[in-house]
């Protein structure tokens, strides 16, 4: 038997014993890009820095982000009918700690308007950027999985910023050749303060 093969008889999630900081470290070996969820806008606006999100479908354009059910984004995502999600760019680290609540004072961050969603507001110069509309909400633990249908998207030119093992990283290369997008987001832009939220449930350690 290989010297690290799963035994039966180890302690389960349900037990008082489970390893949960072990699992969490074994869920970070997965490397993942991060976003800015953001909902709402003018003094309304909440954003919160995730890395639990992916694609859905492609018929429809689906995505999905999976929020603690202890975060205050949460509590938004439940109300609303619109969200936004800005993948951030290898640029865009100081953006990710401010909006998982790490205040960096130096950073303002601008976003910029959707035409026709006065609801949501998406980050300037990520490397991609999505506002969707709630079709679905499913409880998962102490997580929601919230699905939305995506209304507009952009592309940027930057490459993603990276998560991997507790740590941010970039992809080789710092540019992307990126082909014209299909649903491009109007170019009125303005720039709001927001208020960072708290360390998102699935906290970078």
């Amino acid at each position: 038997m290989h010297a690290d093969a799963l035994r039966l008889d180890e302690p389960r999630a349900a037990d008082a014993d489970f390893d949960e900081r072990g699992f969490r470290h074994a869920l970070g070996r997965f490397a993942t890009g991060v976003v800015v969820i953001s909902t709402g806008s003018g003094e309304r606006l909440h954003a919160m820095t995730a890395n639990a999100f992916m694609s859905g479908s492609l018929r429809p354009p689906l995505i999905v982000v999976s929020v603690g059910q202890s975060a205050r984004m949460h509590e938004r995502l439940m109300g609303c009918a619109v969200f936004g999600v800005s993948v951030l760019s290898d640029a865009q680290e100081a953006h990710s700690r401010h909006f998982a609540g790490e205040p960096q004072s130096r950073l303002a961050p601008c976003f910029t308007g959707v035409d026709g969603l006065a609801d949501v507001v998406l980050l300037e110069h990520a490397a991609a950027r999505f506002a969707a509309r709630v079709v679905d909400r499913h409880p998962c633990g102490d997580h929601t999985l919230f699905v939305g249908e995506v209304l507009v998207f952009s592309l940027g030119e930057n490459a993603p910023l990276v998560f991997f093992g507790g740590r941010y990283g970039s992809v080789a290369g710092s540019r992307l050749a990126t082909p014209a997008p299909t649903h491009a987001l109007p170019a009125s832009a303005h720039c709001e303060h927001v208020e960072p939220g708290p360390p998102y449930a699935k906290s970078h350690d």
